[in-house]
């Protein structure tokens, strides 16, 4: 009986574990958010090589104030700002549409540095 417990505990826990969200590190969601850049609103070589590094500060600062609300949305603001001076018109658009709708997702229950890019 105890040999059939101690099998569904450690069923469960596989279950569990191989649902939870990934938590990725600042450099794969600058990496993967660059990506998209680079892809959706079509940026320049140019374009890519000046952003690349605001996206990796971003992230990092996010992981760093994580939980703290009025301290992100000041990050997101910088960001934006930082982005808007280097996107075109029409590529930024296209940028803050898509950073409206995550922004708009429902935050996770977990405390950590989770960003759906």
């Amino acid at each position: 009986m105890k040999l059939s417990n101690f099998v569904i505990i450690i069923s469960m826990c596989c279950a569990i574990a191989a649902t939870a969200q990934p938590v990725w590190s600042p450099e794969v969601r600058a990496k993967r958010e660059a990506q998209w850049m680079q892809d959706s609103p079509h940026l320049t070589a140019e374009q890519l090589q000046k952003i690349t590094p605001i996206l990796l500060t971003y992230q990092q600062q996010m992981d760093q104030s994580s939980g703290a609300g009025k301290k992100q949305e000041q990050l997101m603001k910088k960001k934006d700002s930082a982005l808007k001076e280097i996107l075109a018109k029409e590529q930024y658009k296209k940028y803050y549409r898509r950073e409206k709708q995550i922004r708009a997702l429902p935050k996770p229950n977990h405390s950590g540095p989770h960003q759906p890019y």
